[in-house]
């Protein structure tokens, strides 16, 4: 299977703090990896080097076998984010966000935005001051979701929620974008999480990738 991601050498300082020293991986179409780390081991640095928003020290993302800079814009119409903390502006209703949304990304999937929504009762007319860190968190799967992005990146984004949720975020919705060809890269420092959807997992410590295989097989050795 071909490569959709590649990482090499990647390096991110702070002053003189050392975030990322040597990262390196590569991620397949229609798999989903767990980037394992305990909280400040740079695993959200790493998710922002990807989608372009702060730049690497040192390193090279390729990204359909081109690589990517800084300044690259055109690859993000590709490629969805969900962060730890997802912003929106509270005055919007649900669904003039997704039409915002939607004037940005050509591949925008109506269809099963609309699906979504109702499988995860999402209400298109609410105001997004009034929903709950968990239906915030699913508006932004959805808003994701609907760019048919080839590539998502989830930046611990069910830390917090309830069980149920997580649950149905995590069995439900992730394995179904797996399923459908997108590659998925979850960050958490909950390996009890990425176990439950995971095909591989990466664990980031000391700046470095110290583990890539699959998931079975660390859980084997354990």
């Amino acid at each position: 299977m071909s490569e959709l991601l590649k990482i090499s050498g990647l390096a991110k300082s702070f002053g003189h703090k050392r975030v990322l020293a040597d990262v390196s991986f590569a991620v397949e179409p229609g798999r989903i990896y767990g980037l394992l780390g305990l909280n400040g081991e740079g695993k959200t640095t790493l998710a922002r080097i990807l989608m372009g928003v702060i730049p690497a020290d040192r390193g090279e993302v390729r990204f359909k076998g081109e690589a990517l800079r800084f300044s690259s814009a055109g690859y993000k119409r590709e490629v969805g984010f969900i962060p730890e903390d997802s912003f929106f502006y509270g005055w919007m209703k649900v669904r003039e966000l997704l039409r915002l949304n939607s004037s940005f990304y050509p591949k925008w999937d109506g269809d099963r935005v609309r699906a979504l929504m109702e499988s995860l009762g999402l209400d298109p007319g609410a105001r997004i001051r009034t929903l709950s860190r968990g239906q915030k968190l699913k508006l932004g799967l959805v808003a994701a979701v609907g760019g048919a992005p080839d590539l998502l990146v989830l930046d611990d984004p069910t830390s917090g929620l309830d069980v149920p949720t997580r649950h149905d975020f995590l069995r439900g919705v992730i394995r179904d974008l797996a399923e459908r060809g997108t590659a998925v890269l979850f960050a958490s420092h909950m390996v009890h999480e990425l176990e439950r959807v995971a095909d591989h997992v990466l664990i980031l410590h000391g700046g470095r990738i110290i583990l890539d295989r699959p998931f079975d097989e660390p859980r084997e050795a354990t």
